[in-house]
């Protein structure tokens, strides 16, 4: 019994992985096939339609928003060395935290090119 226990939770960790996004696609693609249909009976019918929302603009990214994501990507580095190192646990966070210093430290380097920029272009 305990054999198929402990087969049963990578079984169901990987298939339940898999499982949401497929789910998450089939819902959406749904939503929009409901959608078209009922927007083709109201043109079939004469019904006239009232025009699509416009899609919210997207915010630029700032310099400020890498700042912020760089310092937020070095302090889960950090503790994840750190949780390494006091832990004595696997090296796979020690992996991932450094990888996570490198991704913050281009982050505040990009930081720094980028208000460099926008003081040499004002």
């Amino acid at each position: 019994m305990e054999d198929i226990l402990a087969l049963l939770i990578p079984i169901l960790a990987v298939g339940m992985s898999l499982l949401i996004p497929i789910l998450v696609i089939y819902f959406e693609f749904r939503k929009k096939m409901l959608k078209t249909k009922e927007r083709m009976l109201a043109i079939e019918k004469g019904v006239p339609l009232p025009p699509e929302p416009p899609e919210p603009p997207k915010k630029p990214v700032t310099p400020l928003d890498t700042l912020r994501k760089g310092f937020v990507c070095l302090g889960i580095g950090v503790a994840l060395v750190i949780f390494t190192l006091v832990a004595d646990i696997s090296k796979w966070f020690m992996g991932g935290g450094l990888a996570l210093l490198f991704i913050g430290t281009a982050l505040v380097l990009w930081y720094g090119v980028a208000t460099r920029k926008e003081k040499q272009q004002s």
